[in-house]
């Protein structure tokens, strides 16, 4: 009688060892699945971005170049990145198609450096240090 109970208890361990592993296996496979997914649809919203640049379209590159496409085939693009400087480069290195009313790559809350910085061409003295006597070493 005891030897019934036994192989009884070792068959529910076994049942319920395998249950949780099947369990394990298929939650990462939906997981998996879910990732997939979306991947793919970044991959394909890059393509069909791609596919869409123009001659004229203002870009930014994945290296975070700014530039005017001037002109392009299937596979490269001729962007002009400042007047009379274009650069040839694959077509897949364009991230970004921007808007024409978005200045090309300035932030427009981006502050005057010209007058913020100290004089560099030696006009003016250097600030002299200030003598603390409760500064401590």
């Amino acid at each position: 009688m005891g030897t019934h109970f036994l192989a009884a208890a070792e068959a529910t361990t076994k049942s319920s060892s395998s249950t949780s592993l099947l369990l394990i296996v298929v939650v990462f496979a939906v997981l998996m699945i879910f990732m997939f997914r979306s991947q793919r649809r970044r991959q394909r919203a890059t393509q069909e971005t791609q596919r869409q640049v123009a001659n004229g379209s203002k870009v930014r590159t994945v290296t975070g170049m700014f530039g005017k496409v001037v002109d392009g085939d299937d596979r490269n693009v001729m962007v002009e990145i400042a007047p009379g400087v274009t650069v040839k480069m694959l077509r897949q290195a364009i991230a970004v198609v921007l808007p024409d009313d978005e200045p090309d790559g300035v932030a427009p809350s981006m502050p005057d450096f010209e007058h913020t910085g100290p004089d560099l061409d030696g006009d003016q003295s250097p600030a002299q240090p200030e003598n603390r006597s409760d500064a401590t070493i």
